[in-house]
């Protein structure tokens, strides 16, 4: 009965009610790296370096939590499942710590830090709490390969309409409740209470939607053993291989692309909220507009992305988004103040994030067949948490320049209006310090080594190794 439960076809209802969560995941990532910089310093009164280094803290803290709270849930032995109670729970704290997070209350400047720290840390690991185990129940609710595929594509379509309602809705709640409550400070408790509501909805009817197709807990089972120092012992493994993953020199490459790319996702999402109010004077119903067509054309773009990347090399499709992605905030700093080049902005945007993201798990896939070559073992799952990693390592980098770089150029977060060297200073920031970093992603990617015929060739390596035949190892050579 278990196997064919895990085993068998999806309907539509269970595929959408397991994406459903990932609207939860949506909202919480995007409201952070969106908002939460422009929280503390524009209401909450925290200097920009000083705001750059609590959420600087927080995202590496979630680095930290992602492989503990994997390990957990991996090894729990709840009856009622792995993952679905740290789920339901976890979004419960989730609400809770999102409410918090976007709370100002009136503290001295250092209990406030302190507070906000505190809170940070809470949040990630809430918020990790559901991420994590939401992931890889998918894997589980089917092995069936075209069935994960749908079932992680009506995730990742539903992520979006999460992003969206984070990005292009928190403006309008924060005003909404200010205006009921006559209070800028009620106005943001309300978003983020509003925004944890809903997220125990999403989660919870995912919960509900997949709860018969959930497999047993196999650690239940007659014969599992778990020792108590499991979790360090993997931990431990976990790095062991890791560092001996590092020889793989295209994973290098990636990593390395991962990592710049990822100081500017950051870097961009918190500079851009500041750009829009003070550089172009939009208000928030404009602002919204913008984030609203913005993530419509990044869901549009990933469509344009997987039909290029079948007619060419990935590596082409990866360094020509970054080129366009680079552009991105090149044009915003050089071409006139107008929604013209705005909207241009946004779309060469959205064509270069939607290129990285596209491409960047697929390209990481195809770099394990090298050691499976050289010892068999299919890594496939070590490199994605590798990405994953290195994308936390970039986002808390970015988020600690987005502090220090305002603070740098004189941004007063107690002025209610900057001064015209500060405005030009926050459009040359938003220009130049992205294009850096992603012109260095571009080489890196331009020197990659595995396209179509290279990979192909591999894969023939492999099966001939396999096989007991003589193989040619010069291609492995080649790329290593």
């Amino acid at each position: 009965m278990e196997k064919e439960r895990t085993t068998g076809k999806l309907g539509t209802g269970t595929a959408v009610g397991y994406g459903i969560g990932a609207i939860g995941e949506g909202i919480g990532y995007n409201v952070f790296f969106s908002f939460f910089t422009f929280f503390l310093t524009t209401v909450a009164g925290i200097q920009p370096a000083v705001a750059g280094v609590i959420s600087m803290v927080a995202v590496l803290w979630d680095a930290v939590t992602d492989p503990m709270i994997g390990l957990w849930s991996d090894r729990t032995k709840n009856p009622r499942g792995r993952r679905r109670p740290f789920i339901m729970f976890g979004s419960v704290l989730l609400c809770i710590s999102v409410t918090l997070l976007f709370t100002n209350m009136q503290m001295a400047a250092t209990t406030k830090v302190i507070y906000f720290i505190v809170v940070n840390a809470l949040y990630w690991v809430t918020l990790t709490s559901c991420v994590i185990p939401h992931i890889s129940l998918g894997s589980e609710l089917t092995e069936d390969f075209d069935e994960r595929t749908k079932l992680r594509t009506c995730a990742a379509s539903l992520m979006g309409v999460g992003t969206l309602i984070a990005t292009s809705g928190t403006l309008m709640v924060v005003d909404f409740y200010t205006r009921l409550f006559d209070s800028v400070n009620a106005g943001w408790i309300g978003m983020g209470l509003t925004y944890g509501i809903l997220i125990i909805a999403v989660y919870n009817i995912c919960c509900i939607v997949i709860k018969k197709r959930e497999p047993a807990n196999p650690n239940l089972m007659s014969g599992a053993v778990l020792e108590k120092k499991s979790k360090k012992l993997l931990l431990s493994e976990f790095f062991a291989n890791a560092k001996n993953a590092f020889v793989n020199k295209p994973l290098r490459q990636l990593l390395i692309i991962t990592f710049a790319v990822n100081i500017v996702v950051t870097l961009g999402s918190g500079l851009l909220i500041y750009v829009f109010t003070y550089v172009y004077q939009y208000d928030d119903a404009k602002t919204s507009g913008i984030y609203f067509v913005q993530g419509i054309l990044v869901i549009l773009a990933v469509l344009v992305a997987g039909f290029v990347s079948n007619r060419t090399e990935k590596k082409t499709v990866m360094a020509g988004g970054l080129i366009l992605y680079m552009l991105a905030y090149i044009v915003v700093m050089l071409l006139p103040v107008s929604d013209t080049t705005m909207y241009i902005s946004i779309v060469l945007y959205a064509l270069g994030n939607s290129a990285y993201w596209t491409m960047i798990y697929a390209m990481s896939y195809d770099t394990a067949i090298i050691q499976q070559i050289k010892t068999g073992d299919k890594p496939d799952g070590l490199y994605t948490s590798l990405i994953g990693l290195f994308m936390k390592f970039g986002n808390s980098l970015g988020s600690l320049v987005v502090g220090v770089g305002l603070q740098i150029i004189g941004f007063d977060s107690a002025a209610e209006t900057q001064s015209e060297a500060t405005i030009d200073a926050i459009r040359v920031l938003y220009g130049i310090a992205p294009a850096v970093i992603l012109l260095i992603g571009f080489f890196v990617a331009v020197r990659y080594p595995l396209t179509k015929n290279t990979y192909n060739r591999l894969v023939a390596a492999y099966h001939a190794k396999l096989d007991g035949k003589t193989y040619d190892d010069d291609v492995l050579d080649k790329v290593m």
